[in-house]
């Protein structure tokens, strides 16, 4: 940790005020003091996880401490411990070439890559398929940097003649999702798998019946906790981040191979592909 932020006003509060908290509050306390950098890397679910606690006496420590929530908690941290290049990508330093830059950004998306498959069970991404083959409608969920991945899901799903429909606005979703049924798929996308609003309008859709399938870093979340299949990327990106990068390329390649096996499986796909090609014509010099 650099020598001008050895001691964070926020670790300096949690020392004095200590004795205020209670048994279980002060072991999310302690993991904080122990390991601020570890934790802005973490989910709500997973500082509750290290801290043997439950994920709303995590946010109640952060509210005690004068915080809005966990993501305040994580931000003010960030803003003491990371440096600006850092909030551009982690691995960049002041002084780096343009070369440096280029290598540092492949190599981040190639481990995201290396990782994402590592960690992917081909048996889970055979029952997503098969569930989505299956539903009647399938609604994607995604706000901010996971908009685009929704609005690329939707897209793919439309070409293989799948009625889908993606939802980047949370009073749209949260609309959505009072009208599911037992007959839809949501598929909720979010990295840190701890947007409120796409879990809560994830719970709305499952109170109605409808089954979900989710996209989110390795690791526990709020989001994947609702999941009936949950699928992964890994990558190393926080919350602070201007704009995730190697998470983002991980997502689109997750959904490409997800894509490639429904097509794969579903009959007049070709046949599909020729209609597309015929409609879209037109719109081409």
């Amino acid at each position: 940790m650099p020598a001008e932020v050895q001691n964070p006003a926020l670790l300096q509060k949690i020392e004095a005020t200590k004795s205020l908290f209670s048994k279980t509050e002060k072991r999310v306390l302690s993991y904080i003091e122990k390991n601020p950098s570890k934790v802005i890397y973490l989910s709500v679910a997973g500082l509750a996880e290290a801290s043997v606690v439950s994920d709303a006496t995590v946010v109640r420590t952060c509210q005690k401490l004068g915080l809005a929530g966990y993501q305040e908690l994580k931000l003010t941290l960030a803003q003491c411990l990371v440096t600006p290049q850092e909030s551009i990508h982690e691995e960049l330093h002041a002084d780096d070439s343009v070369s440096a830059i280029l290598d540092k950004v492949f190599q981040s998306t190639e481990r995201a890559l290396h990782f994402t498959h590592d960690i992917t069970r081909p048996e889970v991404l055979d029952q997503a398929a098969a569930m989505i083959l299956a539903a009647q409608r399938v609604c994607i969920y995604g706000l901010g940097n996971s908009h685009a991945v929704a609005v690329d899901l939707q897209h793919k799903l439309m070409r293989l003649g799948i009625d889908a429909v993606s939802y980047t606005d949370s009073h749209m979703e949260a609309i959505n999702a009072a009208y599911c049924s037992p007959k839809d798929v949501v598929f909720a996308i979010s990295h840190s798998g701890s947007s409120r609003d796409v879990v809560d309008s994830v719970r709305i859709a499952k109170k109605q019946g409808a089954k979900i399938i989710t996209l989110t870093n390795a690791g526990p979340t709020p989001l994947g906790r609702e999941a009936d299949i949950a699928l992964y990327t890994a990558s190393q990106e926080t919350h602070y981040r201007i704009v995730a990068l190697s998470s983002r390329i991980a997502q689109f390649t997750l959904i490409d191979v997800l894509y490639t096996i429904i097509a794969m499986r579903k009959p007049g796909t070709v046949d599909g592909f020729h209609n597309i090609e015929k409609a879209l014509q037109a719109k081409k010099y």
